[in-house]
Protein backbone atom coordinates (compact mmCIF):
# COMPACT_ATOMS: atom_id res chain seq x y z
CA UNK A 1 0.00 0.00 0.00
CA UNK A 2 1.60 3.64 -0.99
CA UNK A 3 2.75 5.11 2.22
CA UNK A 4 1.17 8.57 1.31
CA UNK A 5 -2.20 7.41 0.50
CA UNK A 6 -2.35 4.97 3.55
CA UNK A 7 -1.86 8.03 5.30
CA UNK A 8 -4.39 10.08 4.07
CA UNK A 9 -7.21 7.83 4.29
CA UNK A 10 -6.20 7.07 8.18
CA UNK A 11 -6.38 11.10 8.89
CA UNK A 12 -9.60 11.21 7.14
CA UNK A 13 -10.98 8.66 9.06
CA UNK A 14 -9.53 9.58 12.22
CA UNK A 15 -11.02 13.28 11.86
CA UNK A 16 -14.34 11.39 10.94
CA UNK A 17 -14.15 8.81 13.86
CA UNK A 18 -12.62 11.59 16.49
CA UNK A 19 -14.38 14.88 15.93
CA UNK A 20 -16.87 15.62 13.41
CA UNK A 21 -18.83 13.17 10.43
CA UNK A 22 -19.01 15.36 7.38
CA UNK A 23 -21.47 13.29 6.26
CA UNK A 24 -23.79 13.56 8.84
CA UNK A 25 -25.63 16.76 7.04
CA UNK A 26 -26.61 14.94 3.96
CA UNK A 27 -27.71 11.65 5.66
CA UNK A 28 -31.33 12.36 4.95
CA UNK A 29 -29.98 11.21 1.30
CA UNK A 30 -29.00 8.08 3.12
CA UNK A 31 -32.97 6.90 3.72
CA UNK A 32 -33.43 5.94 0.15
CA UNK A 33 -30.98 2.94 1.16
CA UNK A 34 -32.93 1.70 3.72
CA UNK A 35 -34.08 -1.42 1.32
CA UNK A 36 -30.27 -1.68 1.15
CA UNK A 37 -29.56 -1.72 4.46
CA UNK A 38 -32.14 -4.05 5.42
CA UNK A 39 -30.86 -6.68 3.19
CA UNK A 40 -27.38 -6.36 4.48
CA UNK A 41 -28.12 -7.46 7.90
CA UNK A 42 -30.68 -9.54 6.56
CA UNK A 43 -28.08 -11.65 4.69
CA UNK A 44 -25.18 -11.08 7.40
CA UNK A 45 -27.65 -12.55 9.95
CA UNK A 46 -28.27 -15.84 7.86
CA UNK A 47 -24.55 -16.28 8.06
CA UNK A 48 -23.18 -15.59 11.63
CA UNK A 49 -24.61 -17.97 13.92
CA UNK A 50 -22.07 -19.53 16.10
CA UNK A 51 -19.26 -18.56 12.77
CA UNK A 52 -15.82 -16.19 12.89
CA UNK A 53 -16.73 -12.82 11.66
CA UNK A 54 -14.09 -10.41 10.17
CA UNK A 55 -15.55 -6.55 10.55
CA UNK A 56 -13.56 -5.78 7.29
CA UNK A 57 -13.27 -1.52 8.51
CA UNK A 58 -15.27 -1.93 11.23
CA UNK A 59 -14.99 1.88 11.99
CA UNK A 60 -16.29 2.79 15.17
CA UNK A 61 -17.86 -0.44 15.42
CA UNK A 62 -21.52 0.85 15.00
CA UNK A 63 -22.75 -2.08 14.02
CA UNK A 64 -20.83 -4.56 16.54
CA UNK A 65 -23.72 -5.65 18.69
CA UNK A 66 -25.75 -6.45 15.91
CA UNK A 67 -23.37 -8.83 14.87
CA UNK A 68 -22.89 -10.48 18.30
CA UNK A 69 -27.11 -10.49 18.50
CA UNK A 70 -27.08 -12.54 15.47
CA UNK A 71 -24.03 -14.83 17.30
CA UNK A 72 -20.92 -14.15 15.66
CA UNK A 73 -17.66 -14.61 17.12
CA UNK A 74 -16.48 -11.37 16.00
CA UNK A 75 -13.48 -9.45 14.80
CA UNK A 76 -13.30 -5.68 13.52
CA UNK A 77 -10.22 -4.08 11.69
CA UNK A 78 -10.08 -0.14 10.58
CA UNK A 79 -7.53 1.83 9.40
CA UNK A 80 -8.18 4.60 11.72
CA UNK A 81 -6.59 4.17 15.41
CA UNK A 82 -9.55 7.05 16.87
CA UNK A 83 -11.97 3.95 15.08
CA UNK A 84 -10.65 1.27 16.49
CA UNK A 85 -10.34 3.27 19.76
CA UNK A 86 -14.41 4.59 19.78
CA UNK A 87 -14.83 0.36 18.62
CA UNK A 88 -13.45 -1.17 21.92
CA UNK A 89 -14.84 2.33 24.07
CA UNK A 90 -18.38 0.48 22.82
CA UNK A 91 -18.05 -2.80 23.15
CA UNK A 92 -16.74 -2.50 26.67
CA UNK A 93 -19.71 -1.38 27.69
CA UNK A 94 -22.16 -4.14 26.64
CA UNK A 95 -21.93 -7.65 27.51
CA UNK A 96 -20.30 -8.67 24.74
CA UNK A 97 -17.07 -9.49 23.64
CA UNK A 98 -15.16 -8.36 20.42
CA UNK A 99 -11.83 -8.25 18.86
CA UNK A 100 -10.76 -5.15 17.42
CA UNK A 101 -7.36 -4.17 15.95
CA UNK A 102 -6.23 -1.03 12.97
CA UNK A 103 -5.10 -2.89 10.22
CA UNK A 104 -4.19 -2.46 6.78
CA UNK A 105 -7.51 -3.70 4.62
CA UNK A 106 -4.96 -5.25 1.49
CA UNK A 107 -2.24 -6.78 4.01
CA UNK A 108 -4.45 -9.04 6.65
CA UNK A 109 -2.12 -10.61 10.05
CA UNK A 110 -4.56 -13.27 9.77
CA UNK A 111 -3.99 -16.62 8.98
CA UNK A 112 -5.22 -18.59 6.23
CA UNK A 113 -8.89 -19.64 6.11
CA UNK A 114 -9.18 -18.35 9.56
CA UNK A 115 -13.22 -16.52 9.27
CA UNK A 116 -16.02 -18.05 7.99
CA UNK A 117 -17.58 -14.78 7.03
CA UNK A 118 -16.18 -11.49 6.20
CA UNK A 119 -18.75 -8.03 5.79
CA UNK A 120 -18.06 -4.89 5.15
CA UNK A 121 -19.97 -1.33 4.14
CA UNK A 122 -18.33 0.93 1.79
CA UNK A 123 -14.72 -0.19 2.53
CA UNK A 124 -13.49 -1.49 -0.55
CA UNK A 125 -13.90 0.98 -2.45
CA UNK A 126 -11.07 3.03 -0.89
CA UNK A 127 -8.68 -0.06 -1.28
CA UNK A 128 -6.53 -1.65 -3.92
CA UNK A 129 -8.82 -3.77 -5.42
CA UNK A 130 -6.37 -6.84 -6.42
CA UNK A 131 -4.74 -6.67 -3.64
CA UNK A 132 -7.82 -6.57 -1.28
CA UNK A 133 -9.79 -9.42 -3.08
CA UNK A 134 -6.62 -11.66 -2.55
CA UNK A 135 -6.44 -10.92 1.18
CA UNK A 136 -9.98 -11.70 1.40
CA UNK A 137 -9.99 -14.76 -0.73
CA UNK A 138 -6.66 -16.29 1.37
CA UNK A 139 -7.88 -15.38 4.90
CA UNK A 140 -11.79 -16.77 4.21
CA UNK A 141 -12.61 -20.13 4.64
CA UNK A 142 -13.49 -22.77 1.49
CA UNK A 143 -17.16 -22.74 2.54
CA UNK A 144 -17.35 -18.77 4.05
CA UNK A 145 -19.02 -15.78 2.78
CA UNK A 146 -18.06 -12.22 1.70
CA UNK A 147 -20.82 -9.85 2.20
CA UNK A 148 -20.00 -6.29 0.88
CA UNK A 149 -22.41 -3.07 0.36
CA UNK A 150 -20.51 -0.77 -1.62
CA UNK A 151 -21.77 2.27 -3.90
CA UNK A 152 -21.30 2.03 -7.93
CA UNK A 153 -19.84 5.17 -9.52
CA UNK A 154 -21.91 4.82 -13.27
CA UNK A 155 -24.44 7.11 -12.47
CA UNK A 156 -23.61 10.43 -13.76
CA UNK A 157 -25.84 12.71 -11.51
CA UNK A 158 -24.35 10.51 -8.67
CA UNK A 159 -20.95 11.05 -9.90
CA UNK A 160 -22.35 14.81 -10.41
CA UNK A 161 -22.23 15.33 -6.88
CA UNK A 162 -19.67 13.41 -5.71
CA UNK A 163 -17.51 16.20 -7.45
CA UNK A 164 -19.42 18.92 -5.79
CA UNK A 165 -18.78 17.87 -2.54
CA UNK A 166 -15.32 16.72 -1.98
CA UNK A 167 -14.84 17.41 1.81
CA UNK A 168 -17.26 14.29 2.19
CA UNK A 169 -14.94 11.74 0.94
CA UNK A 170 -10.69 10.47 0.45
CA UNK A 171 -9.14 11.55 -2.82
CA UNK A 172 -8.16 7.96 -3.74
CA UNK A 173 -11.66 6.59 -2.91
CA UNK A 174 -13.48 5.36 -6.13
CA UNK A 175 -16.94 3.96 -6.38
CA UNK A 176 -16.98 0.26 -7.96
CA UNK A 177 -17.02 0.13 -11.78
CA UNK A 178 -18.30 -3.02 -13.51
CA UNK A 179 -15.48 -4.08 -14.16
CA UNK A 180 -14.16 -4.18 -10.53
CA UNK A 181 -17.23 -6.80 -9.94
CA UNK A 182 -15.63 -8.36 -12.74
CA UNK A 183 -12.49 -8.73 -10.98
CA UNK A 184 -13.95 -10.60 -8.31
CA UNK A 185 -14.36 -13.61 -10.50
CA UNK A 186 -10.43 -13.71 -10.37
CA UNK A 187 -10.68 -14.79 -6.24
CA UNK A 188 -13.99 -16.22 -5.73
CA UNK A 189 -15.96 -18.93 -7.87
CA UNK A 190 -19.55 -17.59 -6.47
CA UNK A 191 -20.44 -14.05 -6.93
CA UNK A 192 -24.04 -12.58 -7.03
CA UNK A 193 -24.41 -8.80 -7.22
CA UNK A 194 -27.72 -7.39 -5.78
CA UNK A 195 -28.46 -3.57 -7.06
CA UNK A 196 -30.07 -1.15 -4.93
CA UNK A 197 -30.84 2.75 -5.45
CA UNK A 198 -31.93 4.24 -8.60
CA UNK A 199 -35.34 6.42 -8.62
CA UNK A 200 -35.75 5.46 -4.69
CA UNK A 201 -33.43 8.62 -3.76
CA UNK A 202 -36.90 10.95 -5.37
CA UNK A 203 -38.64 9.18 -1.92
CA UNK A 204 -36.22 11.67 0.27
CA UNK A 205 -38.34 14.54 0.23
CA UNK A 206 -41.21 12.52 2.07
CA UNK A 207 -38.74 10.62 4.99
CA UNK A 208 -40.34 12.91 7.80
CA UNK A 209 -44.17 11.82 6.43
CA UNK A 210 -46.49 9.12 6.87
CA UNK A 211 -46.46 8.85 2.79
CA UNK A 212 -42.32 7.86 3.26
CA UNK A 213 -43.27 3.99 3.23
CA UNK A 214 -45.21 3.88 0.61
CA UNK A 215 -43.54 6.23 -1.69
CA UNK A 216 -40.62 4.25 -1.21
CA UNK A 217 -41.75 1.43 -1.81
CA UNK A 218 -43.25 2.23 -5.10
CA UNK A 219 -40.08 3.50 -6.32
CA UNK A 220 -38.28 0.49 -5.22
CA UNK A 221 -40.48 -1.62 -7.21
CA UNK A 222 -39.60 0.50 -9.90
CA UNK A 223 -36.28 0.12 -9.46
CA UNK A 224 -36.40 -3.65 -8.80
CA UNK A 225 -37.95 -3.72 -13.09
CA UNK A 226 -35.52 -1.41 -14.23
CA UNK A 227 -32.47 -3.65 -13.06
CA UNK A 228 -34.28 -6.61 -14.58
CA UNK A 229 -32.61 -4.99 -18.13
CA UNK A 230 -28.61 -5.75 -17.71
CA UNK A 231 -27.59 -2.29 -18.85
CA UNK A 232 -29.41 -0.33 -16.55
CA UNK A 233 -28.06 -2.35 -13.68
CA UNK A 234 -24.84 0.07 -13.66
CA UNK A 235 -26.67 3.22 -12.69
CA UNK A 236 -27.73 1.91 -9.15
CA UNK A 237 -26.44 3.91 -6.52
CA UNK A 238 -25.33 0.79 -4.02
CA UNK A 239 -24.96 -2.82 -4.82
CA UNK A 240 -24.13 -5.67 -2.42
CA UNK A 241 -22.00 -8.18 -3.18
CA UNK A 242 -21.93 -12.15 -1.91
CA UNK A 243 -18.87 -14.02 -2.60
CA UNK A 244 -18.20 -17.21 -1.63
CA UNK A 245 -16.19 -20.46 -2.18
CA UNK A 246 -12.40 -18.71 -2.45
CA UNK A 247 -10.17 -19.55 -5.48
CA UNK A 248 -7.00 -20.77 -3.52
Amino acid sequence: MNDERLKNEQAFHDHRFGGEDVRDKVGKFYAANKHLDDRYVELVASLSKGKKLLEYGCGSGSGSVQWLEFGAELTGIDISPEGIKAAQEAIAKTKYKAEYFVMNAEDLTFEDNYFDVIVGSAIIHHLILDAAYKELARVLKKDGHLILSEPLGHNPIINLYRKLTPQMRTVDEHPLLMKDLDLLKKYFQNVEIEYFSLTTIMAVPFRNSKAYEPVSNFFRKIDELIFKIPFMRKFAWYIIINASNPKK
